[in-house]
């Protein structure tokens, strides 16, 4: 995710989830459209770390206030347009989001691919 802080463009790397790479159709195009669709203009960022390209690692939420608000990588996975990505997550709420989404056959978890290991078909594509 890109964003604008005080005038400077900053790259956000949500954390505990992987999206599909826009590469993987069609599941890329719509997990990117997903978030466009509910990322207001307005986010707070609650920033937990910096990653090994230079990305601030953190949770956004619609708005600017966080008390009693989903973070919109929570809704991603919720959605089934992400998956936790465990090697980097252990927080319960992003587990279970995801099973939900798995048991529901929600975005990626509608057919069995590829797509619901995105780090798995990078690893893959090098």
């Amino acid at each position: 995710m890109r964003a604008t802080c005080d005038g400077e463009k900053i790259k956000i790397r949500l954390h505990c989830i992987d999206a599909p790479e826009m590469a993987q159709r069609p599941w890329g195009r719509e997990s990117r459209d997903y978030l466009r669709r509910i990322t207001p203009a307005t986010i707070r960022l609650r920033r937990l770390d910096r990653d090994r390209y230079g990305r601030i690692v953190g949770e956004v939420y619609s708005g600017t206030d966080t008390a009693g608000r989903e973070p919109l990588n929570l809704a991603m996975v919720s959605a089934g347009q992400a998956a936790v990505y465990r090697r980097y997550c252990s927080d319960g709420r992003y587990l279970d989001a995801e099973r939900r989404a798995r048991d529901a056959g929600r975005g990626v978890w509608a057919r069995s691919g590829e797509q619901q290991q995105p780090w798995v078909w990078r690893h893959a594509k090098r």
